[in-house]
Protein backbone atom coordinates (compact mmCIF):
# COMPACT_ATOMS: atom_id res chain seq x y z
CA UNK A 1 0.00 0.00 0.00
CA UNK A 2 1.14 3.65 -1.11
CA UNK A 3 1.72 6.19 1.53
CA UNK A 4 -0.08 9.55 0.42
CA UNK A 5 2.28 12.08 -0.87
CA UNK A 6 3.83 14.86 2.10
CA UNK A 7 4.70 18.31 1.15
CA UNK A 8 5.75 21.31 3.18
CA UNK A 9 3.10 23.28 4.19
CA UNK A 10 2.63 26.32 1.68
CA UNK A 11 3.85 29.53 3.81
CA UNK A 12 3.95 31.58 0.72
CA UNK A 13 0.70 31.32 0.18
CA UNK A 14 -0.35 33.09 3.20
CA UNK A 15 -0.57 36.93 2.89
CA UNK A 16 2.51 38.59 4.19
CA UNK A 17 2.47 41.63 6.30
CA UNK A 18 4.84 43.75 8.64
CA UNK A 19 5.08 44.73 12.22
CA UNK A 20 5.11 48.65 11.11
CA UNK A 21 1.82 48.17 9.15
CA UNK A 22 0.26 46.38 11.93
CA UNK A 23 1.34 49.22 14.43
CA UNK A 24 -0.48 51.48 12.03
CA UNK A 25 -3.53 49.74 11.47
CA UNK A 26 -3.62 49.43 15.61
CA UNK A 27 -3.01 53.20 15.74
CA UNK A 28 -5.49 54.16 12.79
CA UNK A 29 -8.39 51.93 14.90
CA UNK A 30 -7.53 53.68 17.44
CA UNK A 31 -7.64 56.94 16.38
CA UNK A 32 -10.99 56.16 14.59
CA UNK A 33 -12.65 54.18 17.65
CA UNK A 34 -12.11 57.94 19.20
CA UNK A 35 -14.36 59.75 16.68
CA UNK A 36 -16.73 56.68 15.94
CA UNK A 37 -17.94 53.19 17.12
CA UNK A 38 -16.30 50.92 14.38
CA UNK A 39 -18.45 48.58 14.71
CA UNK A 40 -21.75 50.54 14.20
CA UNK A 41 -20.44 52.05 10.76
CA UNK A 42 -21.11 49.34 8.49
CA UNK A 43 -24.75 49.13 10.52
CA UNK A 44 -25.27 52.67 10.23
CA UNK A 45 -24.57 52.58 6.43
CA UNK A 46 -26.95 49.55 6.06
CA UNK A 47 -29.99 51.01 7.41
CA UNK A 48 -29.74 54.07 5.25
CA UNK A 49 -29.46 52.13 2.18
CA UNK A 50 -31.42 49.12 2.85
CA UNK A 51 -29.04 46.31 1.99
CA UNK A 52 -26.60 44.78 3.55
CA UNK A 53 -23.26 46.58 4.22
CA UNK A 54 -19.64 45.02 5.19
CA UNK A 55 -16.30 46.60 5.33
CA UNK A 56 -12.89 44.73 5.39
CA UNK A 57 -9.73 46.42 6.22
CA UNK A 58 -7.00 45.74 3.45
CA UNK A 59 -3.69 47.00 3.63
CA UNK A 60 -2.56 49.61 5.42
CA UNK A 61 0.73 52.26 4.68
CA UNK A 62 1.79 55.29 3.47
CA UNK A 63 -0.66 57.54 0.92
CA UNK A 64 2.20 57.57 -1.20
CA UNK A 65 2.18 53.85 -1.58
CA UNK A 66 -1.82 53.49 -2.26
CA UNK A 67 -2.73 53.90 -5.98
CA UNK A 68 -5.46 56.55 -5.70
CA UNK A 69 -8.87 55.63 -7.18
CA UNK A 70 -8.99 56.48 -10.28
CA UNK A 71 -12.84 58.85 -10.81
CA UNK A 72 -13.32 58.57 -7.04
CA UNK A 73 -15.44 60.90 -4.77
CA UNK A 74 -13.84 62.38 -1.76
CA UNK A 75 -15.57 63.16 1.47
CA UNK A 76 -13.77 64.76 4.08
CA UNK A 77 -15.36 64.11 7.94
CA UNK A 78 -13.71 66.22 11.28
CA UNK A 79 -14.87 66.66 14.37
CA UNK A 80 -17.33 69.61 15.01
CA UNK A 81 -14.91 71.21 17.61
CA UNK A 82 -11.86 70.69 15.63
CA UNK A 83 -12.14 72.02 12.03
CA UNK A 84 -9.05 71.08 10.59
CA UNK A 85 -7.56 68.92 7.90
CA UNK A 86 -4.74 68.21 10.60
CA UNK A 87 -7.46 66.41 12.51
CA UNK A 88 -9.62 64.86 9.52
CA UNK A 89 -10.34 61.84 6.91
CA UNK A 90 -10.53 61.87 3.65
CA UNK A 91 -13.25 59.14 2.89
CA UNK A 92 -12.15 58.07 -1.19
CA UNK A 93 -14.92 55.74 -2.86
CA UNK A 94 -15.22 54.67 -6.27
CA UNK A 95 -17.56 56.20 -8.75
CA UNK A 96 -19.57 53.25 -8.20
CA UNK A 97 -20.22 52.98 -5.27
CA UNK A 98 -20.74 56.30 -4.71
CA UNK A 99 -23.80 56.02 -7.41
CA UNK A 100 -25.06 52.87 -5.51
CA UNK A 101 -24.94 54.75 -2.43
CA UNK A 102 -26.62 57.90 -3.28
CA UNK A 103 -29.53 55.52 -5.38
CA UNK A 104 -30.20 53.42 -2.70
CA UNK A 105 -30.68 56.00 0.17
CA UNK A 106 -32.55 57.58 -2.30
CA UNK A 107 -34.78 54.80 -2.63
CA UNK A 108 -34.31 54.19 -6.69
CA UNK A 109 -31.92 51.82 -9.27
CA UNK A 110 -28.17 52.13 -9.52
CA UNK A 111 -26.46 52.72 -12.57
CA UNK A 112 -24.52 49.31 -13.16
CA UNK A 113 -22.35 50.86 -15.09
CA UNK A 114 -20.04 54.31 -14.28
CA UNK A 115 -17.59 55.91 -15.79
CA UNK A 116 -14.45 56.90 -14.20
CA UNK A 117 -13.19 59.18 -16.50
CA UNK A 118 -16.21 61.22 -16.43
CA UNK A 119 -16.81 64.69 -14.83
CA UNK A 120 -18.40 63.72 -11.61
CA UNK A 121 -21.36 66.00 -10.85
CA UNK A 122 -21.35 68.17 -7.57
CA UNK A 123 -24.60 66.75 -6.71
CA UNK A 124 -23.57 63.03 -6.66
CA UNK A 125 -20.63 64.65 -4.58
CA UNK A 126 -22.84 66.67 -1.91
CA UNK A 127 -25.53 63.80 -1.91
CA UNK A 128 -22.61 61.08 -1.15
CA UNK A 129 -21.76 63.87 2.14
CA UNK A 130 -24.87 63.83 3.48
CA UNK A 131 -25.06 59.57 3.36
CA UNK A 132 -21.51 59.34 4.63
CA UNK A 133 -22.55 62.20 7.45
CA UNK A 134 -25.34 60.96 8.46
CA UNK A 135 -23.81 57.13 8.61
CA UNK A 136 -21.05 58.59 10.70
CA UNK A 137 -23.77 60.37 13.12
CA UNK A 138 -25.65 57.44 13.72
CA UNK A 139 -22.39 55.64 14.85
CA UNK A 140 -20.89 58.34 16.66
CA UNK A 141 -18.68 57.81 19.88
CA UNK A 142 -19.75 61.03 21.89
CA UNK A 143 -18.44 63.61 19.47
CA UNK A 144 -20.35 65.14 16.43
CA UNK A 145 -18.54 65.29 13.17
CA UNK A 146 -19.02 67.78 10.17
CA UNK A 147 -17.80 67.49 6.55
CA UNK A 148 -15.56 69.94 5.53
CA UNK A 149 -15.54 68.67 2.25
CA UNK A 150 -16.80 67.09 -0.90
CA UNK A 151 -15.81 66.38 -4.59
CA UNK A 152 -13.54 64.50 -7.00
CA UNK A 153 -11.12 62.82 -5.21
CA UNK A 154 -7.68 64.02 -6.96
CA UNK A 155 -9.34 67.61 -5.72
CA UNK A 156 -10.64 67.25 -2.36
CA UNK A 157 -7.31 65.17 -1.46
CA UNK A 158 -4.72 67.79 -2.48
CA UNK A 159 -3.95 69.01 1.12
CA UNK A 160 -3.66 65.76 2.08
CA UNK A 161 -1.14 64.87 -0.55
CA UNK A 162 1.38 67.39 0.73
CA UNK A 163 1.39 66.11 4.30
CA UNK A 164 2.66 62.48 5.60
CA UNK A 165 -0.31 60.81 5.67
CA UNK A 166 -1.64 57.22 6.10
CA UNK A 167 -3.88 55.34 3.43
CA UNK A 168 -5.88 52.26 4.78
CA UNK A 169 -7.82 50.15 1.57
CA UNK A 170 -11.05 48.95 1.88
CA UNK A 171 -13.39 46.68 0.40
CA UNK A 172 -17.14 47.73 0.48
CA UNK A 173 -19.74 45.04 0.27
CA UNK A 174 -23.33 46.15 -0.69
CA UNK A 175 -25.75 43.53 -0.77
CA UNK A 176 -23.95 41.76 -3.26
CA UNK A 177 -22.03 43.56 -4.82
CA UNK A 178 -18.20 45.07 -3.93
CA UNK A 179 -16.69 47.76 -4.31
CA UNK A 180 -13.17 49.71 -3.54
CA UNK A 181 -12.72 52.50 -1.07
CA UNK A 182 -10.05 53.85 1.31
CA UNK A 183 -9.75 56.62 4.37
CA UNK A 184 -6.76 58.88 4.73
CA UNK A 185 -5.40 60.43 8.06
CA UNK A 186 -2.33 62.53 8.60
CA UNK A 187 0.14 60.26 10.60
CA UNK A 188 0.13 63.27 12.98
CA UNK A 189 -3.29 62.44 14.19
CA UNK A 190 -2.86 58.92 14.75
CA UNK A 191 0.12 60.02 17.02
CA UNK A 192 -2.46 62.43 19.39
CA UNK A 193 -4.82 59.39 19.63
CA UNK A 194 -5.38 58.46 23.23
CA UNK A 195 -4.78 55.13 24.46
CA UNK A 196 -7.38 52.64 24.29
CA UNK A 197 -10.17 52.84 26.90
CA UNK A 198 -10.36 50.67 29.31
CA UNK A 199 -12.80 49.97 32.42
CA UNK A 200 -14.85 47.59 33.85
CA UNK A 201 -16.96 47.69 30.85
CA UNK A 202 -13.75 46.65 28.96
CA UNK A 203 -12.75 44.24 31.06
CA UNK A 204 -15.91 42.53 31.09
CA UNK A 205 -15.93 42.51 27.36
CA UNK A 206 -13.24 40.15 27.33
CA UNK A 207 -15.97 37.69 28.59
CA UNK A 208 -14.57 34.00 29.17
CA UNK A 209 -10.85 35.03 27.94
CA UNK A 210 -8.48 33.71 30.78
CA UNK A 211 -6.03 36.20 32.41
CA UNK A 212 -3.05 34.72 34.54
CA UNK A 213 -2.45 36.37 37.18
CA UNK A 214 0.54 35.48 39.50
CA UNK A 215 -0.07 34.70 43.22
CA UNK A 216 3.11 36.55 44.89
CA UNK A 217 4.26 34.94 48.79
CA UNK A 218 6.07 37.85 48.82
CA UNK A 219 8.23 40.81 47.41
CA UNK A 220 11.29 42.28 48.80
CA UNK A 221 14.92 43.93 47.84
CA UNK A 222 18.07 42.27 46.73
CA UNK A 223 21.35 43.26 44.99
CA UNK A 224 21.30 42.61 41.25
CA UNK A 225 25.04 41.05 41.60
CA UNK A 226 23.16 38.85 43.94
CA UNK A 227 21.03 37.52 41.27
CA UNK A 228 23.26 37.37 38.42
CA UNK A 229 25.55 34.72 40.73
CA UNK A 230 22.92 32.24 41.07
CA UNK A 231 23.34 29.19 39.33
CA UNK A 232 22.44 25.45 39.51
CA UNK A 233 22.79 24.22 42.87
CA UNK A 234 22.60 27.74 45.06
CA UNK A 235 20.10 28.45 47.34
CA UNK A 236 18.75 32.09 47.43
CA UNK A 237 18.14 32.86 50.83
CA UNK A 238 14.91 35.35 51.29
CA UNK A 239 15.80 38.47 52.94
CA UNK A 240 12.95 38.55 55.76
CA UNK A 241 13.48 38.83 59.48
CA UNK A 242 12.60 36.00 61.43
CA UNK A 243 9.22 33.90 61.21
CA UNK A 244 7.80 36.27 58.89
CA UNK A 245 7.48 33.86 55.88
CA UNK A 246 3.67 34.27 55.39
CA UNK A 247 2.70 30.54 53.79
CA UNK A 248 2.17 27.67 56.21
CA UNK A 249 1.12 24.08 55.40
CA UNK A 250 -2.90 23.59 55.42
CA UNK A 251 -4.78 20.90 56.74
CA UNK A 252 -4.93 19.50 53.32
CA UNK A 253 -1.35 19.03 53.03
CA UNK A 254 -1.21 22.47 50.37
CA UNK A 255 0.37 25.95 51.63
CA UNK A 256 -2.12 28.59 53.33
CA UNK A 257 -1.90 32.27 54.37
CA UNK A 258 -1.53 35.63 52.94
CA UNK A 259 -0.38 36.40 48.95
CA UNK A 260 -0.98 39.14 46.64
CA UNK A 261 -2.65 38.62 43.28
CA UNK A 262 -0.07 41.14 40.88
CA UNK A 263 0.42 40.57 37.11
CA UNK A 264 4.49 40.80 36.51
CA UNK A 265 5.74 44.24 36.47
CA UNK A 266 2.93 45.57 38.59
CA UNK A 267 3.95 47.73 41.71
CA UNK A 268 0.60 47.32 42.99
CA UNK A 269 -1.57 44.09 43.82
CA UNK A 270 -4.71 42.50 45.46
CA UNK A 271 -4.63 41.45 48.89
CA UNK A 272 -5.77 37.51 48.71
CA UNK A 273 -5.42 34.39 50.99
CA UNK A 274 -4.49 31.47 49.89
CA UNK A 275 -6.62 28.71 51.41
CA UNK A 276 -6.78 24.93 51.04
CA UNK A 277 -8.01 23.13 48.02
CA UNK A 278 -5.76 26.07 45.66
CA UNK A 279 -8.35 27.84 45.76
CA UNK A 280 -7.62 32.35 46.85
CA UNK A 281 -10.25 34.75 48.21
CA UNK A 282 -9.43 38.60 47.95
CA UNK A 283 -9.41 40.18 51.11
CA UNK A 284 -9.21 44.14 49.99
CA UNK A 285 -8.51 46.96 47.40
CA UNK A 286 -5.22 46.99 45.33
CA UNK A 287 -2.19 48.00 47.78
CA UNK A 288 1.63 48.67 46.91
CA UNK A 289 4.48 46.29 46.15
CA UNK A 290 7.75 46.37 46.60
CA UNK A 291 9.99 47.48 43.55
CA UNK A 292 11.41 44.07 43.52
CA UNK A 293 9.45 40.63 43.53
CA UNK A 294 10.57 37.69 45.26
CA UNK A 295 11.58 34.46 43.02
CA UNK A 296 8.96 31.56 42.98
CA UNK A 297 9.26 28.32 42.37
CA UNK A 298 7.50 27.58 39.06
CA UNK A 299 4.86 24.68 39.45
CA UNK A 300 5.18 21.63 38.17
CA UNK A 301 3.85 20.21 34.72
CA UNK A 302 1.07 18.16 35.01
CA UNK A 303 1.63 14.56 33.59
CA UNK A 304 -0.07 13.17 30.63
CA UNK A 305 -1.54 9.84 31.10
CA UNK A 306 0.51 7.58 29.47
CA UNK A 307 -2.49 5.44 28.10
CA UNK A 308 -5.36 7.65 26.93
CA UNK A 309 -7.63 4.26 25.73
CA UNK A 310 -10.92 5.67 24.14
CA UNK A 311 -11.27 8.73 25.94
CA UNK A 312 -11.38 11.32 23.59
CA UNK A 313 -9.04 14.19 25.09
CA UNK A 314 -8.83 18.18 22.80
CA UNK A 315 -5.48 17.99 20.53
CA UNK A 316 -4.49 21.61 20.25
CA UNK A 317 -1.88 22.81 17.26
CA UNK A 318 -0.02 25.93 18.53
CA UNK A 319 1.75 28.08 16.20
CA UNK A 320 2.90 30.50 18.60
CA UNK A 321 2.23 32.49 21.77
CA UNK A 322 0.09 35.75 21.08
CA UNK A 323 1.49 37.92 23.86
CA UNK A 324 -0.22 41.71 24.64
CA UNK A 325 -1.45 43.44 27.34
CA UNK A 326 -4.94 43.14 28.32
CA UNK A 327 -6.25 46.34 27.20
CA UNK A 328 -4.98 45.67 23.78
CA UNK A 329 -6.80 42.32 23.94
CA UNK A 330 -9.96 44.46 24.44
CA UNK A 331 -9.73 46.81 22.05
CA UNK A 332 -9.30 43.94 19.04
CA UNK A 333 -11.35 44.06 16.13
CA UNK A 334 -11.37 42.57 12.68
CA UNK A 335 -8.30 42.94 10.28
CA UNK A 336 -6.02 43.18 13.31
CA UNK A 337 -3.15 41.59 13.70
CA UNK A 338 -1.17 39.60 16.52
CA UNK A 339 2.79 38.88 16.36
CA UNK A 340 3.30 35.43 17.41
CA UNK A 341 5.85 34.13 19.56
CA UNK A 342 7.52 32.27 16.74
CA UNK A 343 8.60 32.63 13.14
CA UNK A 344 6.79 31.50 10.04
CA UNK A 345 7.79 27.90 9.48
CA UNK A 346 9.21 27.15 13.00
CA UNK A 347 7.85 24.00 14.52
CA UNK A 348 4.37 23.72 16.11
CA UNK A 349 3.23 22.49 19.25
CA UNK A 350 0.72 19.45 19.95
CA UNK A 351 -0.92 20.29 23.44
CA UNK A 352 -2.92 18.05 25.20
CA UNK A 353 -4.62 19.09 28.46
CA UNK A 354 -2.14 21.76 29.46
CA UNK A 355 0.75 19.46 28.52
CA UNK A 356 2.98 19.91 25.39
CA UNK A 357 2.98 16.62 23.96
CA UNK A 358 5.38 17.24 20.58
CA UNK A 359 6.24 19.70 18.58
CA UNK A 360 6.56 19.28 14.65
CA UNK A 361 5.67 21.13 11.09
CA UNK A 362 2.89 21.69 9.16
CA UNK A 363 2.39 19.28 5.94
CA UNK A 364 -0.09 18.96 3.27
CA UNK A 365 -1.48 15.58 3.47
CA UNK A 366 -3.59 15.14 -0.01
CA UNK A 367 -5.14 18.43 0.70
CA UNK A 368 -5.52 18.25 4.24
CA UNK A 369 -3.20 20.10 6.85
CA UNK A 370 -1.54 17.85 9.19
CA UNK A 371 1.56 17.74 12.02
CA UNK A 372 4.59 15.89 10.93
CA UNK A 373 5.74 15.07 14.16
CA UNK A 374 9.63 15.86 14.88
CA UNK A 375 9.87 15.54 18.36
CA UNK A 376 7.60 13.62 20.84
CA UNK A 377 8.12 15.11 24.38
CA UNK A 378 7.85 13.12 27.75
CA UNK A 379 6.33 13.99 31.08
CA UNK A 380 7.79 17.54 31.95
CA UNK A 381 8.31 18.24 28.35
CA UNK A 382 11.88 16.58 28.74
CA UNK A 383 12.32 15.11 24.62
CA UNK A 384 12.44 11.73 23.64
Amino acid sequence: MNSPPVRPFPWRSLDATTRAEAGTLRDLKRWAAGHVRLERVAASLAELVDADVRIVVGRVGAAVAARPIEGGVGVVLARADTPALAAAALVELEPSLAASVVARALKRAGPRVVDGAASLAPELAGALAAVVAAAARRAHAGVALRVLDAGPAAAVGEAFARADVVAATLTVLVGDDAFAARVLVPRDALARSSAPRWDADALAALGPTPLAVPVVACASFAPLAELEALGPGDAFVLPLAAGLWPLSRGAGGGAVGPVLLAPAGATIGLPAQLVDGGRVMVRGGPQPLLAVEAGMDPQDRETLVAALGDVPVVVRVEVGEAVMAARDWASLGQGDVVALGRRVGEPVVLRVEGVELARGELVDLEGEVAVRILERLGAGGAAR
